[in-house]
């Protein structure tokens, strides 16, 4: 193994240690690839999909923009999804204090909590759905906050920082109805006093995406692992990133994310504020 690549993730600090679980996988990961990871933790997934870009980043964790922004440059492309509860996609929240607003434009003129920049269901989908209807989202809020967590948002909410937030949940499609988010236990009832007064989606879920530099033979021997993941590796997915069963995704299973953002640039991107902008390139 005379090759050495990044298996980048964001996440605490502490993980990038090679004694800990990540480092652990990242053995794993070059015993099955037939070339060497070592730990890269970075601070956000822009700088994470730079790092792939620069070729310092052979093998990453992303959420569905980038990885479509990567894959669109042909930088990167998509090893295999997790499906966690079985489902690849999930699907966006707006929530509120029950008894708070009960429609979108209810939510002119109130506060608003995100997660951050690059986060699908706690930015960037939810203000493209603003905007498709019609609002404008730039002036939209009276005050926007960025809370770095999906459970920073709940909490947030609750707490009256925010009148409203963004955050990810799952949806029985046929209903309508949420069955699993960060305010409900693990058979979909509420355990706190929050209310999503709309949801967005399919999006896809994140990835395990590999730089287009890597031997294509090092990626396809990464798919057939992960595709039959046990033991060791499987739980150390489980721990640190959240599932450990992986499928290949469809041919098609990007393309209403990709519609969304096309249709997001093609408005001149004024579903997002300016320092956003510039990454928005899917469809270009």
């Amino acid at each position: 193994m005379s090759e050495v690549w990044g298996f980048g993730i964001v996440r605490a600090n502490d993980w990038s240690d090679g004694r800990t679980p990540f480092g652990e996988l990242c053995r794993l990961a070059s015993e099955a690839a037939g070339v060497r990871f070592e730990p890269v933790m970075t601070s956000s997934y822009d700088e994470l999909a730079v790092a792939i870009r620069d070729g310092e980043v052979g093998l990453a964790w992303l959420p569905p923009v980038p990885t479509i922004e990567l894959e669109a440059r042909g930088a990167a492309s998509v090893l295999a999804i997790p499906a966690r509860r079985g489902a690849t996609t999930y699907h966006a929240a707006f929530i509120v204090r029950r008894g708070g607003p009960k429609t979108l434009a209810e939510l002119r003129g109130r506060r608003a909590a995100w997660v951050q920049r690059d986060s699908a269901a706690g930015y960037l989908v939810p203000r493209m759905h603003l905007a498709a209807q019609g609002f404008d989202v730039l002036r939209f809020f009276a005050r926007e906050l960025f809370v770095h967590s999906h459970s920073g948002i709940v909490d947030a909410v609750l707490s009256g920082d925010a009148d409203v937030g963004a955050t990810f949940c799952n949806v029985d499609v046929p209903t309508g109805k949420v069955v699993r988010s960060a305010w409900q236990d693990d058979n979909g009832v509420s355990i706190r006093p929050i209310e999503a007064i709309a949801t967005m989606g399919p999006i896809p879920n994140d990835a395990l995406v590999a730089a287009t530099e890597v031997p294509a033979g090092a990626r396809s021997s990464l798919t057939r692992w992960l595709l039959t993941l046990d033991g060791r590796a499987k739980e150390i997915f489980e721990k640190l990133l959240g599932s450990g069963d992986f499928r290949v995704p469809a041919p098609n299973h990007y393309e209403m994310l990709r519609h969304a953002l096309r249709a997001a640039h093609a408005r001149g991107h004024d579903s997002l504020p300016p320092d956003s902008r510039m990454r928005m390139r899917v469809g270009r």
